[in-house]
């Protein structure tokens, strides 16, 4: 993209706001609700105990907020994906983007400025939200805290690093994806891959009772460092690398990653709007991965309590995998009749 076209255009931004806007609340209101207001919530209470008399009253408010409660991670990612799938989906849905490009604008504007807008309320909502916090600290000097105004700055900040590549993903998977519902359920499904996969090659390899304590670990943990999503989720994983390499390798994978949805987007048949899949070229990659992921899933799951033989299990694997390459097969062609 060159530099006059980084300037963002009045009327295709405000439309985007328009569009946005209940995202860009839910995720503010939320994240507000679950670390703001929680922590506004200890004080008042730190504050009543004092009055009552208590002379050593215990602030909880580090376990309650949202850096330390995990699952709210898998709620961040969620709500991300959902934005970023319904931006690109709705446009196909309700058929405007043949619109927009009957307009003076390029298929690398349209898709700037949800790249643009999305990334702007995720970092508006923290960005926000941590500026209320560390007033919140600042104003109360006395109270033992526990934790400073660096911690809440460096968790919003690592979940403005990581939604930001999470949403950049989602854009890259709709630009392959001709639904909404495909957008989202895709970029879950590949977002959490690396450490589903690994898992399932644990339990596979547990299965044919191959048990090496040191392969499982570095399994999972290659596949837990590969699924971007866990750096928010298990707060743990990112304080192994230095911060700043980390950072700085996601935010250029973002980049790569916007750059690719934007040369595959430009590239859209927009007569596939409404498939499964909107490149034929991905299909055979796309059955063959759900494929082995299923026989890896149902095979162990099957014959957890029967044993397996190995020639018996051979025959398991290709028959579960074969199911469901004509599975997909079928919904595809379903999709692209509809």
């Amino acid at each position: 993209m060159n530099s006059p076209t980084l300037l963002p255009n009045k009327t295709l931004l405000w439309k985007e706001c328009r569009n946005g806007w209940v995202f860009f609340s839910l995720l503010f209101v939320y994240i507000t609700f679950v670390s703001s207001y929680t922590m506004l919530t200890e004080l008042s209470r730190y504050k009543s105990a004092l009055a009552d008399g208590w002379i050593y009253p215990i602030m909880v408010t580090g376990d309650l907020l949202a850096f330390h409660r995990p699952e709210l991670g898998l709620f961040f990612t969620l709500l991300v994906v959902v934005m970023a799938a319904v931006m690109i989906g709705q446009e196909r849905d309700q058929g405007t983007f043949g619109l927009l490009l009957a307009m003076p604008y390029s298929r690398r504007e349209v898709l700037y400025h949800k790249f643009l807008l999305g990334l702007g309320i995720i970092v508006v909502a923290f960005g926000v939200n941590a500026l209320v916090m560390s007033g919140l600290y600042w104003g109360h000097p006395g109270v033992p805290i526990p934790f400073e105004v660096a911690d809440i700055w460096a968790w919003a900040l690592r979940n403005m690093v990581v939604l930001a590549f999470v949403f950049a993903f989602t854009v890259l998977i709709s630009t392959l994806s001709g639904t909404s519902v495909g957008n989202g359920i895709l970029s879950m499904i590949f977002l959490f891959f690396p450490i589903g996969v690994t898992g399932l090659i644990v339990a596979n390899l547990e299965l044919w009772q191959v048990h090496h304590y040191e392969i499982t670990e570095n399994l999972l943990h290659i596949g837990t460092l590969l699924t971007v999503p866990s750096y928010i989720i298990d707060r743990n994983i990112i304080h192994s690398y230095p911060l700043a390499y980390m950072y700085t390798v996601l935010i250029l994978i973002t980049l790569g990653t916007y750059q690719l949805a934007q040369y595959l987007f430009a590239r859209n048949p927009m007569e596939h709007n409404g498939e499964v899949l909107m490149f034929s070229g991905f299909e055979w990659f796309f059955k063959l991965g759900v494929a082995v992921c299923f026989a890896l899933l149902v095979v162990p799951i099957g014959t957890y309590r029967s044993g397996l033989e190995p020639a018996v299990g051979v025959i398991y694997y290709l028959v579960a995998g074969g199911i469901f390459w004509v599975l997909v097969t079928l919904l595809i062609k379903w999709r692209r009749k509809a």
